[in-house]
């Protein structure tokens, strides 16, 4: 597939999904969480990984695998990487070029920590430029805006410090690649809830990102009890965000309006699933959507982690995995009234429904028109 010099929209690709989807056919997933490293530094408490982490001996894939992996996938819309942290592998920018490359990627979201600066400003520095039809969303990891606050989240001394370093050191690359999109990325947790508000305040003033996401703390954390999250207390910051944007207090640049309105859409249907405790749509796991391990192990999401089978088994044929019949009862099951508050699933299934689309064009619309009152 070729890749694109500008970006694309996304409405052409669903078009496409949704002729191609038709009749219940199934096509490789355009929705991809692509795990590139078992390996961590920090010891997060929120973290419902640690017990995979850095594993010995190291089972990561190697360059090699994963572009055999991607080269037997179609288009990948948009990109999800995890890990672990992703920039402790030297060749990352590597593989998201050629993710863009073979697979004509349109987003990759990445994670950090910040640990790793220069890491940080090598890679971006490779993929920008070389990739000028690629949105590279960085997600800085912020769990507070104490110092030793975060630091102790995250099980490093000096951890918040060596972030703003890298929030710092990326400024100048913002201001000459368009392409580049800041967010700050915040897990909400039984430790810092109370504090949510005002760590929100700090972010925007700190990081000025083009987006604020928070992620509902889930699964089964190192620190158990921080899963018990308020209901109350999320719904306070999702209407905190949107009052800021909509106010213009948030900076819309190259993320644009439609996509803080799926970010509302999301944050909504997070809450409605823990207060309701029911699904609010058929998931999109298993048929739209996929997670590939880095040990190659591919699943229909991150919280059931129902296994499709293991790619190095495969030859790295993903095909001859998901059209299995294993993986299309995996994705039955998931559709079928399967329910979580990963941000993730929430995500793929809202841009793959016309119903759910509807909402986030009306929330942007109306966001739109809150604005042009305001410069009235």
């Amino acid at each position: 597939m070729r890749p694109s010099s500008s970006p694309r929209s996304f409405l052409p690709h669903l078009a496409k999904v949704k002729a191609a989807t038709c009749f219940g056919r199934r096509i490789t997933p355009p929705f991809v969480t692509l795990y590139v490293t078992t390996r961590c530094d920090e010891r997060c408490i929120h973290c419902f990984y640690w017990d995979e982490l850095n594993p010995k001996p190291n089972v990561d894939f190697t360059l090699a695998e994963f572009e055999r992996t991607l080269a037997s996938m179609g288009e990948i819309f948009n990109l999800f990487i995890g890990g672990g942290e992703p920039f402790l592998r030297a060749d990352l920018a590597e593989i998201v070029l050629a993710a863009h490359r073979v697979n004509g990627v349109a987003n990759v979201y990445v994670p950090t920590n910040g640990q790793h600066t220069e890491r940080v400003v090598s890679t971006l520095s490779r993929v920008l430029p070389r990739a000028t039809g690629l949105r590279f969303h960085l997600n800085l990891s912020v769990d507070h805006v104490d110092e030793d606050e975060h630091d102790r989240i995250r099980g490093r001394q000096g951890a918040y410090r060596r972030l703003l370093k890298t929030a710092d050191a990326v400024k100048s690359l913002r201001q000459t690649h368009p392409n580049l999109i800041l967010h700050t990325l915040t897990t909400v947790m039984r430790d810092n809830q109370s504090e949510i508000l005002r760590i929100h305040e700090e972010l925007k003033r700190r990081f000025e990102p083009d987006g604020t996401s928070y992620n509902y703390c889930r699964g089964n954390p190192l620190d158990a009890a921080q899963t018990e999250v308020d209901p109350q207390i999320y719904r306070e910051l999702a209407d905190r965000v949107q009052q800021d944007r909509r106010a213009g207090r948030i900076r819309e640049g190259a993320f644009g309006a439609l996509n803080h309105g799926l970010d509302e859409q999301v944050r909504c249907s997070v809450e409605k699933t823990v207060t309701e405790g029911r699904a609010q749509f058929s998931c999109v796991a298993g048929r739209l959507a996929c997670v590939i391990y880095s040990n190659g192990d591919v699943t229909e999401c991150e919280t059931k982690n129902s296994l499709v089978g293991n790619l190095r088994d495969a030859d790295y044929n993903f095909p001859s995995l998901w059209f299995s019949a294993k993986a299309e009862s995996i994705a039955a099951d998931a559709a079928d009234g399967c329910h979580c508050t990963h941000e993730c699933g929430h995500y793929a299934s809202t841009i793959y429904s016309a119903k759910l689309l509807a909402k986030v064009a009306g929330r942007a619309m109306s966001a739109g028109s809150t604005a042009l009152r305001r410069e009235a």
